[in-house]
């Protein structure tokens, strides 16, 4: 009988110290993996270098991505695909336009902006509801304002929203989620007006 108790109360405290244990085990490896990719990368689908395309013509850029309803304010780099590295350009610090994507404009195309899921780049993004409206003001001093339409998931392999994109203009900010960064997170706006 001694024996059973023994073993019964055993059990209970591995079972207890598993529960507690298990928040401090899950932060560890969150840690851990923020560690990891301090100098993180956001893998977005391979696109050949034939349809990277380079300006070849003064073309006015995104320059910062605003949502003013969440108190967001990114600037926004040129970013660029690297077949060799299968890498996208990325930083720490700032947002970037996908090179061969369409820059903002009235009349149609994708505008695609790309961040890290970070407080002072695009997790705030993640609070933004239907009807949420967003800014893009360009080198030329234009703004384009819009207003989110959908939110979708996806994983990385999955390019048939970047590259075959034909329709009313509309604006796609991405950033990463997923207990592991492993999804990536659309949030797509409609264009509202051009001022």
């Amino acid at each position: 009988m001694n024996l059973r108790f023994n073993i019964i109360i055993g059990i209970l405290f591995i079972l207890v110290g598993g529960l507690i244990g298990s928040d401090y085990i899950i932060n560890y490896i969150r840690e851990l993996h923020t560690q990891a990719s301090s100098a993180p990368q956001i893998v977005l689908p391979a696109i050949s270098d034939k349809a990277q395309q380079q300006p070849t013509r003064e073309i006015a850029l995104p320059t910062n991505v605003a949502i003013p309803s969440l108190d967001i304010s990114v600037s926004v780099d040129p970013g660029y695909y690297d077949a060799a590295t299968q890498t996208w350009t990325l930083s720490d610090t700032k947002a970037f336009f996908a090179t061969i994507s369409t820059p903002p404009n009235s009349s149609g195309g994708n505008t695609y902006i790309y961040g890290h899921n970070r407080g002072d780049i695009f997790n705030p993004v993640n609070n933004a509801e239907l009807g949420t409206s967003a800014v893009v003001t360009t080198s030329d001093k234009k703004s384009f304002t819009y207003t989110l339409s959908s939110i979708h998931d996806v994983s990385p392999e999955d390019s048939s929203w970047l590259v075959h994109y034909k329709g009313k203009p509309i604006l796609t900010l991405q950033t990463c989620t997923g207990f592991w960064d492993q999804y990536r997170r659309l949030f797509i706006f409609d264009f509202v007006s051009e001022t």
